[in-house]
């Protein structure tokens, strides 16, 4: 220990991956409050159980999501793109489509648990 203190929040900053990897996965912490958050509201799924919550750093998404973000603001009125934070489970191949090349909306389910959404920054996996 180097006998550091922690002033305010602590940083939630993740470096971005090798240039050999379009993405990174880090797992996210389980005592913060956005994993706590989560869990809470995964809980009130019939039967489902959070395994665990990964956050995914891939540049070249949040690149496009943020350029697609001020897209869409400058459409809002007071240029706000009335963002909201969201959570995705899935499985098998789905899972690295996601973390390589974003969400992709024609695969959703309307009939699905969450219906149409766009991923932010956590993929959470669960099991029902």
């Amino acid at each position: 220990s180097r006998g550091w203190t922690q002033i305010g929040t602590p940083l939630a900053f993740i470096p971005d991956p090798p240039s050999t990897y379009n993405a990174v996965l880090v797992p996210y912490p389980s005592a913060t409050v956005l994993y706590q958050d989560l869990v809470t509201q995964i809980k009130k799924i019939p039967g489902a159980n959070v395994i665990s919550i990964e956050q995914i750093k891939n540049p070249n998404i949040e690149a496009l999501y943020e350029y697609m973000k001020r897209t869409i603001a400058k459409e809002c009125p007071g240029n706000d793109p009335n963002e909201r934070e969201l959570f995705h489970g899935t499985g098998g191949k789905a899972i690295e489509g996601i973390i390589n090349a974003g969400f992709d909306d024609r695969f959703f389910s309307p009939s699905g648990a969450w219906g149409m959404l766009r991923l932010s920054f956590a993929n959470c996996c669960f099991d029902s």
